[in-house]
């Protein structure tokens, strides 16, 4: 009966995001994103693994996405926690990265392509994500509406996203 009444812990997502630039262009990564699997443009990141600190993952997941060695985070550009059915209690961490190297070559199958893009064109399509979790931070923090380090709280129900608090 104990095993009926215990619940195991759901695991908690992590993801963590690099914002690079050069001069006034932005890396962004393309891969299928949209509600119905729509090609979209995004900033680059992922999950991190058991074990990996976030600089890790960034380094890790900016590589296998975009080629590119990156160094280490300069300062944290925007946090959003998340309640969702599907992944309850998600964190994401938005970071600044100054230091690049290496070609555009991404290795990872989910990319469809990855290169930098002017500011305004990168604006623009940012702002066609799907998700008001995803583009409002990003949009936000780029076109310097948001302060560095902002805090962002989702609560998503089905179809509804609700920006619960920002500080």
């Amino acid at each position: 009966m104990a095993a009926e009444n215990s619940k195991a812990p759901k695991p908690r997502v992590q993801l963590v995001i690099g914002i690079v630039r050069q001069g006034n262009e932005i890396l962004l990564v393309q891969e299928n994103l949209g509600v119905n699997g729509e090609l979209l443009w995004s900033l680059p990141g992922g999950g991190v693994e058991d074990g990996e600190l976030m600089n890790e993952a960034l380094r890790r997941e900016l590589r296998e996405e975009t080629g590119l060695l990156v160094g280490d985070p300069v300062r944290t550009a925007f946090l959003v926690h998340i309640d969702s059915e599907q992944h309850p209690s998600a964190l994401a961490v938005a970071f600044e990265i100054d230091e690049c190297s290496g070609d555009i070559a991404p290795k990872d199958g989910d990319i469809e392509q990855a290169a930098f893009l002017p500011l305004h064109d990168a604006l623009k399509l940012l702002g066609e994500l799907d998700s008001a979790t995803q583009r409002e931070p990003i949009v936000g923090y780029l076109t310097g509406a948001i302060a560095p380090g902002t805090t962002w709280l989702y609560r998503n129900r089905g179809e509804e996203e609700t920006l619960v608090a920002r500080w």
